[in-house]
């Protein structure tokens, strides 16, 4: 788990939707979710140590969005 707290990957929320500009639908959700779950989101991304995970996470949290989950948790508990 990151170190950091949550708070402190508030101003990276611009950057995580900017990174979602290729998708707009997707952009769209992620600036509707409330400030809470956009934080996760941007620790789910900036918390990694590599590019690669950075690039695996953003992967995961497109795929995340456009199932219409706010969150991986809710999406991981789902009825598979």
């Amino acid at each position: 788990m990151p170190s950091k707290p949550l708070a402190a990957y508030e101003p990276m929320i611009p950057e995580v939707a900017a990174l979602l500009a290729a998708q707009p639908d997707l952009q769209a959700f992620f600036n509707a979710l409330t400030l809470g779950y956009q934080r996760e989101w941007a620790r789910f991304i900036f918390g990694t140590a590599s590019e690669a995970t950075k690039l695996k996470h953003l992967t995961k949290m497109s795929e995340v969005l456009a199932a219409g989950y706010k969150s991986k948790r809710a999406y991981d508990q789902r009825a598979k």
